[in-house]
């Protein structure tokens, strides 16, 4: 039996509960990779400069100054007045409907004008209060108003817009800051993971569901209904939470396969002509995508949650289940590599190089050289280095001691560990482009989250055998 679609599939050997990854060989020559690329470069480092230089930004177009005044005398009783205040809530509802309505000019001058009441403490009689007594103030106001706001007809749905909003004119607005860190604080309690329903979605799911998966999809591109129908055959499963009050939006959801070994290649896994798998003969569960679909919800946690309740509901519903992995991109693989300086380049790819060594190769590699290499060779000396590098990137990446890159970032933060890296898994123009084809696999061995966890907290993200071998 066929299926319809196209996934994700594995194929990785598994002799233990530890599986390897793919190691590189020794040196061919004892001479570094890096040497003998630099003469092939020639020691003039041809590399241009990450980035071409900015455009200027424009102001942006004025706006007329009545409309500044009626925001203003909009939002006045919306931060001051009590919220059973009749009058401060209809205040509300027009400011809402005005704001649905604007295009993107009069948006940000909205939000600037909200900025600007937000941070203006209420006239009082008596001396001015400073300090804490003015920041409690000032926040209760804010507060008050994102609650009113959170009463009107589909306020939460426009809540979540809205922070969309004012995260994408963050820099640009710099007061904008407390007023995003307290609407943060509140949408962290209004989507408490208690208050989420867990939802498996399926071919029979409403059609206006499925579009919706279609659109949000943010790792691996559904490119058409077929696609589609293939990731929720019957032998897969796509579970997504939902909120009470907005029923018909996910907020975030998970795709997954199942494999007799652990998946090694997403083309396999979103191949829609190879036969259903057999549940009997399968023993991994893996997590091939899971996607954020709000802006608005940035920095509220709740995808660790998501991956506990589906690993809970997969032990029930095939027991034969036992191991759970991923195989997840390197987002910020590429965009790392090509910063890397040639000394340090030079420190993670000659093993026999001390750090105290103040000799560089001579022909002074970079980092964006190598990346280029790495995207269009496939040969074994470039396959070695590349996950060498990756593997420096995931464990090392950032000097703070805590994964730099985001996906790695989300999985050792639930406790998981990296164990294989995985040349040629992603073959897609995004996959060569951010991680030169490269996908990791993340174990989530449940007996070892905890443990982990605590790893990670002291700078020591848990790793394989095979990827302790690559550093």
């Amino acid at each position: 039996m066929s299926r319809d679609s196209e996934n994700v599939r594995d194929a990785s050997g598994d002799t233990d509960s530890r599986p390897s990854a793919n190691l590189p060989g020794p040196d061919p020559s004892p001479q570094s990779i890096l040497a003998r690329w630099g003469k092939w470069w020639g020691k003039k480092d041809s590399a241009k400069p990450d980035g071409a230089a900015k455009a200027d930004v424009a102001a942006p177009p004025t706006v007329a100054a009545r409309h500044l005044t009626r925001w203003r005398n909009l939002l006045r009783p919306c931060f001051q007045a009590r919220l059973t205040d009749v009058a401060a809530n209809r205040s509300a509802l027009a400011w809402q409907e005005q704001y649905q309505a604007a295009d993107a000019v009069h948006r940000r001058a909205m939000i600037e004008v909200l900025t600007e009441m937000a941070n203006t403490p209420p006239a009082a009689p008596g001396p001015a209060p400073e300090g804490a007594a003015l920041a409690k103030i000032l926040s209760d106001g804010r507060v008050r108003f994102f609650k009113r706001l959170n009463g009107l007809p589909d306020g939460l749905r426009f809540l979540l817009g809205l922070r969309a909003d004012l995260l994408h004119w963050r820099k640009a607005l710099p007061g904008i800051a407390p007023l995003d860190a307290d609407l943060q604080e509140l949408l962290s309690h209004w989507f408490d993971v208690g208050l989420l329903e867990l939802q498996r979605m399926t071919w029979d799911s409403p059609a206006s569901l499925l579009e919706k998966l279609m659109i949000y999809e943010a790792v691996h591109e559904i490119s058409s209904w077929t696609d589609l129908r293939n990731r929720l055959d019957s032998d897969r499963r796509c579970y997504a939470f939902f909120h009470p009050q907005i029923p018909n939006e996910p907020l975030i959801f998970v795709e997954v396969a199942f494999c007799a070994e652990m998946a090694d290649s997403v083309q396999s896994l979103l191949d829609e002509s190879a036969p259903l798998e057999d549940l009997d003969k399968a023993r991994w569960a893996i997590f091939y995508s899971i996607s954020n679909t709000q802006a608005g919800l940035r920095g509220v946690s709740f995808g660790n949650f998501l991956l506990k309740r589906v690993i809970d509901e997969l032990n029930r519903d095939l027991p034969k289940v036992k191991k759970f992995a991923t195989l997840s991109p390197i987002p910020g693989f590429a965009d790392w590599l090509k910063k890397l300086p040639p000394p340090r380049l030079a420190d993670i790819t000659d093993k026999r190089r001390k750090p105290s060594d103040t000799q560089v190769d001579t022909a002074a590699v970079t980092g964006a050289q190598v990346l280029t290499r790495l995207q269009q060779d496939d040969d074994a000396e470039t396959q070695a280095l590349g996950l060498r590098l990756a593997a420096h990137y995931l464990v090392h990446g950032n000097p703070g001691g805590q994964p730099v890159d985001p996906v790695a970032r989300f999985h050792l933060g639930n406790g998981a560990r990296i164990e294989r890296l995985v040349w040629g898994a992603d073959l897609s123009k995004k996959g060569k482009a951010q991680s030169c084809s490269m996908m990791v696999n993340y174990l989530y061995d449940l007996d070892e989250l905890d443990a982990n966890l605590s790893k990670l907290g002291y700078g020591k993200p848990e790793m394989s055998r095979a990827i302790a071998r690559l550093l």
